[in-house]
């Protein structure tokens, strides 16, 4: 990798977001499998009933800087496929020698799971193994033989690390790495070990977006109806954040509506193209309310993606570690400059 940072370069998967059918299982599944403590789950008061607020539960890692999350959601979930097979899916570092441990856990609290598998397949060399939640999302503890500086640094009580990678399903390999090229400073990265079918986009401090063709578009998508609120949150310098959206704002087209109000078909949906969009938080609802953009955006198959913030911690200026800037506070920094008509 070039050591020019591009600008807008994204760094870290910040947190990863699934459905669900049942948050309290969910729950209980992450705190089970990933060591995770466990966390309020929000919405469930009749004024959020009332108002519809997404009921959703997130659940940190210690120092904050990493989460997963997961919104319940309108209806029953589809079959997923066998382990390994389904997308999309998400990726943590564990450490080689703790494999083992990994596994009594795993067969302790009888989360379905493959054996260790040796692979260099997409991208780096190391092992993996596949696991499932109770509403057969798939995930993978990733053991590289080259650990990332930073990526065991923030680790749960049960030794679990940030998270490694996600891997989605792409129509078209090259048009999606185009997209992330442009709009994230990702490169291609080419390894003759790679697997046929695999695109490998490394980010800044060394995790991975990895994207399998396939001929048709993933089923458990926010851009899929009646799914929502399933996204990828891609970590950025502080003072690229609103640049990096500008730029969005600039070069791709705004949806027409929440997905949920459009009803449109499955073939509709997959016929639309790389977009911004409402982000179905608090602050992407005041987000478009005074910027009439969203801000998440979707790549060319429907996956759901938003930028968060980093600061770092680390006197050389990398983001191996970070403390995150919450959305909030770039909401709040949009809403001066527009009060002072400077254009974020």
């Amino acid at each position: 990798m070039t050591d020019v940072e591009p600008r807008g370069a994204v760094h870290w998967i910040d947190h990863y977001v699934v459905g669900t059918n049942d948050l309290v299982a969910w729950a209980d599944w992450a705190n089970k499998a990933i060591g995770l403590p466990l966390r309020p789950i929000n919405g469930l008061t009749t004024t959020g009933r009332k108002r519809n607020v997404p009921i959703f539960c997130f659940m940190w890692w210690e120092g904050g800087s990493c989460r997963i999350g997961a919104f319940l959601q309108p209806d029953i979930y589809p079959p997923a496929k066998e382990l390994g097979k389904d997308l999309p899916r998400c990726g943590y570092y564990i450490r080689p020698e703790d494999i083992e441990a990994h596994l009594r856990r795993l067969d302790r609290h009888k989360i379905p799971h493959t054996d260790p598998v040796k692979t260099a397949a997409e991208g780096d060399e190391g092992t993996v193994i596949y696991f499932a939640d109770p509403d057969g999302n798939q995930y993978e503890f990733w053991a590289p033989v080259h650990m990332p500086e930073g990526a065991m640094e923030i680790s749960t009580e049960e030794k679990v690390g940030r998270i490694s990678h996600g891997v989605y399903g792409s129509r078209d390999l090259a048009r999606t790495a185009a997209f992330f090229e442009k709009f994230c400073g990702m490169r291609v990265e080419q390894d003759s070990k790679t697997a046929e079918g695999t695109l490998v986009l490394r980010l800044r401090a060394g995790a991975r977006l990895v994207y399998k063709l396939v001929d048709q578009v993933d089923e458990r998508i926010a851009g899929h109806s009646p799914w929502w609120d399933m996204h990828t949150a891609l970590l950025v310098r502080e003072q690229e954040f609103l640049p990096s959206y500008r730029r969005m704002w600039e070069g791709l087209p705004e949806e027409a509506g929440p997905k949920e109000n459009l009803n449109d078909s499955r073939e509709k949906e997959d016929a639309f193209p790389a977009r911004t969009g409402l982000h179905r938080s608090p602050v992407g609802y005041k987000w478009k309310e005074i910027y009439e953009r969203g801000d998440e955006f979707y790549d060319w198959d429907g996956h759901a993606f938003h930028f968060f913030g980093g600061i770092p911690l680390k006197n050389d200026g990398s983001l191996a570690l970070y403390q995150g800037k919450e959305q909030e506070e770039y909401l709040r920094e949009l809403v001066e400059s527009l009060n002072k008509g400077v254009h974020p």
